[in-house]
């Protein structure tokens, strides 16, 4: 195959997965953010509050199985296609251990703690997380082999799945802990259906004789590992400190308003899954690895940044519409705004570094956002309540993203391209002031957003006339 030839057949492929991931991950988070209103709505603050904090430990927990080797498993595979099927087979079998031994501590130390009732939902909603660290197994695996279209449509199914046991069970018995049952249950479809994905795609689970891709997987561990622990921290830490500092209550308050800023970040999952694996091939082209990194950056400021400037001016609107005015807190999404773009350079910053080796600045910038998020959520929850959370989580990935961003253009250069996000805060701006002038908030997000859009493209060919459309972007072609 020649260079041309394949160059073409990559941005085909690459482009066919941005689209098909993107479109799955957007239903996945309706189906997602419907579970929780209904939830939300049926349970009441107190126990949706439960819910939250559940969930909020089941991801934290979860990443001392996961280690964040899926990136790992990415980078052996995209450069040594030979290693996928033991190291996909190694992967899965690590986390069915760990995953056992969290389980056990968990059950051991949150029920006696919680009761039984609240104990029992979050042991489950704990499982859920740890279930979900082998579906990201065999979704790594059809990434490695950029065949991801199958297991986009695996993801929607198992999320609207979710969704109708969930709804189906609070419904009709109004009990958290079955509701968290119904929840597990979802999960665990998404387990079978991902590994025939993996299998439609070409990867095989070979877990005998993987010993060897098991060591390969875990040398990255002190770095990829601790790493994920810590950005998970970053991402989730304020949650279990609002709990422990406050109460249930103020974790399900916060959790409405965080639900917000959590169901726009598909957009970095989306583009991390497609473009690492591409990435991954060619490592040491700085040029090449520019080129996807630039267009990667325009994307997530023109997602991001809209985002921000709406859920500021009219979050809590949207919050009193969705969740219920017990929900509104003032302070907790104004203090979220910049989250979203913050946390999205953040995710690019560390996945093209981990596409590359396993940098560990990576986990440099996570300790140290940890270390401070803490820090604030600690000295300030006392004081200033759940918004202090809020600005904690920001200034973390504020400060994340710096030391991120700084070790990624010593390799790359700059990856900044001034005129494409100057037509992108212009649109923002305009979309901000469409937000704040239409008084009812069904109509402000979608003229906001259609408002962005227009501004955008006439502001980019105006300012960056050169520049590549939206579909060059997200499949990282050259100018």
């Amino acid at each position: 195959m020649t260079d041309v030839v394949e160059r073409a057949d990559t941005l085909r492929r690459t482009g066919a997965a941005v689209l098909a991931l993107g479109a799955s991950e957007l239903l996945g988070k309706v189906a997602t953010l419907l579970m929780f209103l209904i939830l939300a709505r049926v349970l009441g603050v107190a126990e949706f509050g439960v819910v939250s904090f559940g969930l909020s430990l089941g991801l934290l927990l979860a990443v001392a199985p996961s280690l964040g080797l899926d990136s790992r498993l990415v980078q052996l595979g995209s450069s040594r296609p030979d290693l996928l099927d033991r190291s996909y087979g190694a992967l899965v079998a690590i986390r069915v251990l760990l995953s056992a031994a969290v389980i056990a501590a968990t059950c051991a130390v949150v029920v006696p703690t919680m009761g039984a009732r609240s104990g029992a939902t979050v042991v489950l909603l704990v499982a859920s997380g740890l279930v979900d660290t082998v579906t990201d197994a065999s979704r790594a695996a059809c990434g490695a082999l950029q065949r991801q279209q199958f297991a986009a449509v695996v993801l929607v199914v198992q999320r609207f799945a979710t969704l109708a046991l969930t709804a189906a069970a609070v419904l009709t018995t109004r009990s958290v802990a079955l509701a968290a049952l119904a929840y597990l249950v979802g999960t665990s479809v998404g387990v079978l259906g991902m590994h025939v994905a993996a299998r439609r795609a070409g990867a095989r689970l070979v877990v005998h004789g993987s010993r060897a891709e098991a060591k390969l997987l875990l040398e990255a561990a002190p770095v990829m590992g601790a790493g994920a622990v810590a950005a998970m921290g970053v991402f989730r830490i304020d949650s279990a400190l609002i709990g422990v500092l406050i109460g249930t209550v103020a974790v399900g308050v916060y959790g409405a308003g965080y639900r917000l800023f959590e169901t726009i970040v598909f957009v970095s999952w989306t583009l991390s899954r497609a473009y690492m694996p591409v990435i991954a091939r060619r490592p040491d082209d700085p040029e090449h690895v520019r080129t996807w990194a630039r267009r990667a950056l325009v994307v997530v400021c023109a997602v991001y940044l809209p985002y921000g400037v709406v859920i500021a001016l009219r979050g809590d609107d949207v919050v009193r519409l969705l969740f219920g005015p017990e929900y509104v807190h003032h302070g907790v999404l104004l203090g979220l705004a910049a989250a979203p773009l913050l946390f999205g350079i953040t995710h690019l910053g560390s996945c093209v570094l981990l596409a590359l080796r396993p940098d560990p600045v990576v986990l440099l910038a996570s300790v140290v956002a940890l270390t401070l998020n803490i820090a604030m959520n600690l000295v300030l929850i006392p004081v200033w309540g759940i918004t202090a959370a809020a600005i904690a989580t920001c200034a973390a990935f504020l400060v994340q993203a710096t030391i991120l961003m700084r070790a990624l253009t010593r390799i790359t250069g700059s990856i900044a391209s001034p005129r494409a996000i100057g037509a992108v805060l212009v649109g923002s701006v305009c979309a901000g002031a469409v937000a704040h002038a239409v008084a009812d908030v069904v109509l402000a997000v979608p003229a906001s957003a259609v408002t962005f859009l227009v501004v955008w493209a006439v502001a980019g060919r105006v300012l960056d006339p050169g520049a590549p459309g939206l579909r060059s972007l997200l499949r990282g072609a050259d100018a």
